[in-house]
């Protein structure tokens, strides 16, 4: 049996994406995050161990107690693509709705609606954080292919667009794995005193090292170019047979840093709109954790928590 070469095991690693990980595992830390490489989290179909590249949480101020925060949680999988990743993207018919699509876990994830204790808006839509989330701008996609070489013919390179199954993957592992990390967030909760801000905002991202393609369908013909950035919405039916909107959002390895000052600057917006809040954000904590308190069991505890 050949062995392989230290040479061979260098290309073979930067072939792999396993660098791409820990200079993106690097750069969080860097920018004050908690990092967990490879996180464990169970797949929600079979119930086996899964494995997320990267799990990164940070925090931010959030209202004049102590203990008051709110927490970016970054999920991550690293793509070394050496073909283009092509996006189909089109302009959102109801952008402001993409606001539903901002997951959130935690206290208060929702505050009291117009009718009190009778209805609940949940929280991204009692800050309107359609004025100012990425979510709620720009195109977005819902069909992506990267491309695959043919047989040679004559010495001429011929391409088929195809659906790589491993890029479909990753897609399934983010979104799984906001379900996984938001409902532990919930049913892993222990009432004590006085409850505190304590709200997770989760940001499922594909870094990618190659390149990434936005194609647009013009009424004669398609329009193709570069991209740093795509906003990837993804329809998912869970083991309940009930549909979930995933939007995840995917960059270039050089795009990434300017990724995490867009997420900065809609993570101090929430901080501050909940500072000025903070007697209403109180209420709604105290009426939420009272109607939990009734409950024993973690999922209905999270139930009487989330939106």
């Amino acid at each position: 049996m050949k062995k392989i070469s230290l040479e061979e095991t260098k290309d073979a690693l930067l072939r792999s994406g396993y660098l791409l990980e820990h200079r993106i595992e690097d750069l969080l830390r860097q920018k004050a995050y908690y990092v967990e490489a490879n996180e464990a989290y169970p797949d929600p179909e079979s119930g086996k161990s899964r494995e997320l590249d990267i799990y990164a949480i940070g925090a931010l101020k959030a209202g004049p107690e102590e203990r008051d925060y709110i927490f970016p949680v970054l999920l991550v999988e690293c793509v070394n693509n050496p073909q283009p990743i092509a996006f189909l993207t089109k302009d959102p018919m109801v952008p402001f709705l993409h606001c539903e699509d901002i997951r959130v876990a935690g206290l208060p994830a929702k505050m009291p609606g117009e009718r009190g204790n009778v209805s609940w808006d949940a929280l991204p839509s009692y800050l309107a954080m359609d004025k100012y989330h990425h979510y709620c701008k720009g195109r977005v996609a819902t069909q992506f292919c990267s491309f695959v070489e043919k047989k040679r013919q004559q010495n001429v390179s011929e391409w088929m667009a195809t659906h790589e199954d491993s890029h479909f993957d990753s897609f399934h592992k983010l979104a799984s794995a906001v379900d996984h990390f938001s409902t532990e967030h919930f049913e892993n909760w222990r009432f004590g005193g006085q409850e505190s801000v304590n709200v997770e905002f989760f940001y499922p991202v594909l870094i990618v090292q190659g390149d990434l393609i936005d194609v647009r369908h013009g009424r004669k013909s398609l329009r193709v170019r570069p991209t740093n950035h795509i906003q990837y919405r993804m329809s998912m039916v869970t083991s309940g047979r009930k549909q979930k909107i995933h939007q995840i959002d995917v960059v270039t390895e050089q795009y990434f840093p300017r990724y995490l000052k867009l997420i900065d600057e809609e993570i101090a917006k929430t901080a501050r709109l909940l500072r000025r809040r903070h007697a209403a954000v109180r209420n709604a904590i105290d009426k939420i954790v009272r109607n939990a308190k009734r409950f024993r069991t973690p999922a209905k505890i999270r139930t009487a928590m989330e939106p």
